[in-house]
């Protein structure tokens, strides 16, 4: 979920779309290691940004089943926090950097497999680095010399109030949102067994006439769910692959 206020994550699709339409017998989970699965796309490899993200003051530490530290294994995670928040005003979940997963009320209470494809999409955010994405698009849209800030938040603050620069990155938050959705489903997939019928198609049909507009991170559910249909088949093959 964007949320410009706790930097969540968003940009580029490093990858096309076929690279992972042909998942095969032969993937690897690699649980224990920090290593991420065979099948899993390579993270940017743009500068890192210190971030300092303090927890909301209604947080609360989550304690994350066995399958949600399945699916941060699978992208490589070594560590992961997870929080528990009765906020419901960023929406339903959220990722922050530089580790961070926060979920609400609203979120616990979904079905098993919509809430993995909802923890697996924001997993996707932090593994794929997509908060260095925001703050390096935000410096650069901004002119700012290469070496200004090493601080993921000061560069966050450009677009406070700067409605042209958001526009300037929404293209890249729906990509960064994209990527989150078709990678998140696989990782549900293979680590929780839930194929994207059951898992992200049943979320988003929720609210069907969710997303989209202008400046949007997240594009109207009707075309998030045709995004993912091409990746069926391969969620079919991981959930046959299962954990390892």
């Amino acid at each position: 979920m964007f949320n410009m206020a706790c930097y969540p994550s968003r940009p580029a699709i490093r990858r096309g779309l076929a690279g992972l339409l042909v998942v095969c017998a032969g993937l690897s989970s690699r649980i224990a290691s920090s290593e991420p699965a065979d099948w899993f796309p390579d993270p940017p490899t743009l500068r890192h940004y210190v971030w300092n993200y303090q927890p909301c003051l209604t947080c609360e530490a989550y304690a994350a089943p066995l399958a949600w530290q399945r699916m941060a294994a699978l992208a490589g995670l070594q560590t992961l926090r997870f929080f528990h928040s009765s906020d419901e005003t960023l929406g339903p979940a959220y990722s922050a950097a530089p580790d961070v997963i926060v979920l609400t009320p609203s979120a616990l209470k979904l079905e098993a497999c919509q809430l993995a494809f909802v923890v697996g999409h924001e997993i996707v955010h932090i593994a794929q680095r997509h908060f260095d994405e925001d703050a390096n698009a935000f410096s650069v849209y901004s002119g700012k010399p290469g070496n200004w800030t090493g601080i993921g938040e000061d560069a966050m603050q450009l677009s406070e109030g700067n409605f042209g620069l958001a526009l300037r990155v929404s293209h890249l938050w729906q990509a960064q949102e994209q990527e989150a959705d078709w990678i998140g489903a696989l990782l549900s997939a293979q680590a929780s067994g839930c194929g994207i019928e059951s898992g992200a198609l049943a979320y988003l049909r929720q609210e069907i006439e969710a997303g989209g507009g202008v400046a949007a991170a997240h594009a109207p559910s009707l075309d998030r769910i045709r995004q993912l249909l091409p990746f069926a088949d391969s969620a079919k093959r991981l959930v046959e692959l299962g954990p390892r």
